[in-house]
């Protein structure tokens, strides 16, 4: 098993990272709940200053209809009705038993309630005061009774609603936080939103008090509310968003500045140590030949030097597989049409010579012939390229390459299929980065530029390839090359 090394640079990399990461979602969170917070104050003060334009004349209009009368038109023979028949009885319990006091002005006021309800003519006069003075239909109201009390010298009231303590506790059916609810359908009547309200007493003897209230508003009120509120909330949401937006870029740009630098630190570290290997070797081989038990031995010479000629050649491939890499996008590509199954059986061949037959290759023709037009060098480097990955990514005794090519619709499909270790789902997204290196358990060394230069090989052709593969079930690179149609002269 390999065992990873990181670098205090890299670990110091990372732990900033989440860090920074953190303190720019904490401070992200923390701008949030300040706007929340502005925005909540600043509707909360709209809601309190919130003033009815149609306030004025629903004022001056229902004031005008019970200019001598309570609650609305008519009200005041049903509340004398009740009230006055029952004075003197109230008198007398007020004096002698104050909870015999408490249920009468319960079962009074219950029947001046109902009746006051059932009679109600608030509604026709809302309509007409709309109508009259060309009011928005959609306004609701609310008309309520606040209190009733009696008097018994004139001077000194007792509450008949709402009730004691004392009375039973079975509050009334229709209530609101504003009182006894007798019309009106308005859902949430406030100070903001209240019309009018009328306290009217008699100065004299067994007479009554009452106060009533009437409210209109809107029911979506909040949305109005909110409208008015549109600046403010598009100015918060266009800061958000222009916040959002600058963190966004600048933690885009720092994880690909954070990115090119671990690319490359592990280049840096893979580059070194793949061409100290050969140097070392070389160094070591040269040592030996200056030594004269050594050199006396011709066998011992000739060893040696077909090491100093091996390691000389493997940092030659290395460092052209650099120059290679760096001159991809520059270059010129020398397309000629070729035979395709004819082409990659020599390309097979020739690798067979180069991996020594340790490997065991098998190519299925399903096309019969088919001419490509391509750079022969480009492309024997990426199949070089994919067999390299697929017996260097292989711990199977028996290592197997299996090559197909075959037609889908319009595209001649070549295929490359090994038992290696395959590719883990997550990052097969990224086998194509340079000198991208996925951890692996083999240990199988490299700059991490083969696959990429696979990848610039292919678009640079025009074509495309896709990867199927699972962890530990080996792999398939899929290329696809579309069919030849007539070639004119300067395209080749």
């Amino acid at each position: 098993m390999k065992l990873h090394y990181f670098s205090a640079s890299q670990v110091s990399m990372n732990v900033s990272g989440k860090f920074y990461t953190a303190i720019a979602v904490l401070c992200f969170i923390v701008l949030l709940y300040i706007h929340y917070i502005l925005i909540f104050n600043t509707y909360e003060l709209k809601n309190k200053q919130y003033n009815l334009e149609e306030k004025v004349i629903l004022n001056e209009a229902y004031g005008g209809s019970i200019p001598n009368d309570k609650v609305y038109p008519g009200g005041q023979r049903v509340l004398d009705k009740y009230i006055n028949q029952n004075i003197r009885r109230f008198e007398l319990l007020h004096k002698t038993r104050p909870t015999a006091f408490d249920q009468l002005a319960r079962r009074v006021c219950d029947s001046v309630f109902a009746e006051l309800r059932a009679k109600s003519v608030m509604d026709s006069l809302f309509r007409e005061i709309i109508k009259k003075y060309n009011l928005s239909k959609e306004l609701r109201y609310l008309l309520t009774i606040e209190k009733l009390s009696v008097t018994f010298d004139g001077n000194n009231y007792h509450t008949l609603y709402p009730f004691s303590k004392g009375a039973p506790n079975n509050p009334y059916k229709y209530t609101s936080a504003e009182g006894v609810i007798i019309d009106g359908s308005l859902a949430a009547p406030d100070k903001q939103n209240e019309v009018s309200t009328v306290s009217v007493t008699t100065p004299e003897a067994y007479s009554y008090q009452i106060t009533f209230s009437l409210f209109a508003d809107y029911d979506n009120r909040t949305m109005k509310i909110i409208r008015d509120m549109s600046p403010t909330f598009l100015l918060s949401l266009s800061s958000i968003l222009f916040v959002v937006g600058i963190y966004f870029f600048t933690y885009r740009n720092w994880q690909r500045q954070k990115k090119l630098s671990e690319m490359k630190t592990d280049f840096l570290n893979s580059i070194t140590h793949e061409f100290n290997t050969p140097l070392s070797t070389i160094l070591v081989a040269n040592k030996s030949l200056q030594n004269p038990e050594i050199i006396e031995n011709r066998d011992n010479v000739y060893n040696l030097a077909e090491v100093i000629q091996r390691q000389a050649t493997r940092l030659q491939a290395l460092i052209n597989l650099a120059l290679d890499i760096t001159a991809m996008p520059s270059r010129n590509l020398q397309k000629e049409i070729y035979d395709f199954n004819s082409l990659i059986s020599e390309i097979i061949e020739d690798y067979k010579i180069k991996c020594q037959n340790k490997v065991q290759i098998s190519f299925n023709k399903e096309i019969a012939r088919e001419n490509v037009l391509l750079d022969r060098f480009l492309f024997t480097t990426t199949l070089y390229n994919l067999f390299d990955n697929a017996v260097k990514y292989n711990r199977a005794q028996n290592k197997q390459i299996q090559i197909e090519t075959k037609y889908e619709g319009d595209f001649v499909v070549l295929s490359i299929e090994d038992n290696g270790i395959g590719i883990p789902t997550m990052i097969k997204n990224q086998v194509f980065d340079k000198f991208y290196r996925g951890k692996n358990e083999i240990g199988a060394g490299g700059l991490g530029l083969g696959l990429f230069y696979v990848r610039q090989s292919i678009d640079a052709h025009g074509w495309s390839i896709k990867i199927n593969s699972e962890h530990e079930n080996g792999s398939k690179f899929s290329i696809f090359i579309p069919r030849m149609r007539e070639i004119k002269p300067n395209e080749v």
